[in-house]
């Protein structure tokens, strides 16, 4: 294997691959990254058998060929090289990288022994990227982490009806978005990590990039340009949760969500004597009042003026749960839907009817 290629072609794709290579993993060419050289092109792919990421870039290629070289060695000095053309050049299993007058020497390790990242062709759509990143930004922030309830460490990937439904929980809170897709297919439902989707929301665009998805029973594929990432599914049972989803509450609020998070990360700063930061809302005649309960470092207290429908009443919750939510939606005005009897609440956006949000309220003593 002998190939030169930019180091602005090679970066972002060593950034890019290095995500999943195992940082401990007793089989060795887990840690590392394969590369293969062949008709101008330069793919990278790295595994740690949960993970997987595979990407190219445009080389001049003297002569093709494969190896396996430490991915995490392989990364960092591929950040240090300067501005020259790289060139790679296999002898004797060690694989040399010089660039101007920087040269290194890197053993490498059995290509033979790397495995093969899954393939798929029968389920498969596509989606554009935006979509995408909208669904995950809008649960994600809604997992968890629990190794006794596996299904809180990620997010439930569903279809139905020819639509793609996303939906993530840490018991306490559940959030959910939906988009249609135009294939027909089968109803699924399946589970992918939440890893592996905060490598998509960093890697992908945010435009209208088609990504093409394909899935079976063990595996989902991500495809995009010249970048593919597989994973493998989590192996449980996500709770059925559509029927969570409140009807109607007694006490509804609509606020400005800029005005709203403003208001509730004030009073987060007030933590109470066991470390919680609540916040209670209390609702009356179109005025939101958002309180702290008194603790030993004091008490906070302010009023929004909000559009409100329904009875008056007060509830409370985790400041966490609301910011995070509010972070995450990009709506002017939020709907918050509760009552005062220890049910779930539901918040939304209000431009969009599928992004919903169930959060349970605390009971104060």
């Amino acid at each position: 294997m002998h190939f030169q290629c930019s180091l602005s072609d090679l970066l972002p794709v060593v950034n890019l691959v290095e995500k999943a290579v195992a940082a401990q993993d007793n089989i060795q060419v887990l840690k590392g990254i394969y590369i293969s050289a062949a008709d101008n092109q330069v793919t990278l792919t790295a595994t740690n058998l949960e993970l997987g990421i595979r990407s190219e870039f445009p080389a001049h290629i003297n002569q093709p060929g494969q190896a396996v070289v430490d991915g995490k060695l392989l990364a960092a000095l591929v950040r240090t090289l300067p501005q020259e053309p790289v060139v790679f050049e296999l002898t004797d299993q060690q694989l040399m990288i010089t660039a101007g007058a920087v040269e290194f020497s890197l053993t490498t390790m059995p290509p033979e022994d790397f495995p093969q990242l899954p393939e798929i062709d029968d389920l498969v759509f596509t989606l554009k990227s935006e979509q995408l990143l909208k669904l995950i930004k809008n649960t994600i922030f809604a997992c968890g982490k629990d190794d006794r309830r596996p299904f809180v460490n990620g997010v439930l990937f569903e279809i139905s009806d020819q639509m793609l439904h996303f939906a993530a929980t840490d018991i306490n809170r559940l959030a959910y978005d939906a988009v249609k897709i135009e294939q027909q297919l089968p109803d699924t439902q399946l589970l992918i990590p939440m890893k592996t989707l905060q490598e998509l929301q960093r890697s992908m665009p945010g435009d209208e990039t088609e990504i093409k998805i394909a899935f079976n029973t063990k595996h989902v594929i991500f495809e995009y340009g010249k970048n593919k990432i597989t994973t493998r599914l989590i192996d449980d049972r996500f709770p059925k949760y559509k029927n969570l989803f409140p009807q109607d509450e007694p006490i509804r609020i609509s606020a400005g969500r800029q005005i709203l998070m403003a208001a509730v990360e004030r009073a987060a700063l007030i933590d109470s004597d066991d470390g919680s930061q609540i916040v209670i809302f209390d609702a009356a005649d179109g005025v939101l009042e958002i309180r702290t309960p008194a603790s030993s470092k004091g008490r906070s207290k302010e009023t929004i003026n909000v559009e409100h429908e329904g009875e008056n009443g007060a509830a409370a919750f985790s400041a966490k749960y609301i910011l995070d939510m509010l972070k995450a939606v990009d709506a002017d005005q939020i709907l918050f839907h509760f009552n005062s009897d220890l049910r779930q609440a539901l918040m939304k956006g209000d431009h969009d009817p599928d992004q919903k949000y169930i959060l349970m309220p605390i009971r104060l003593n």
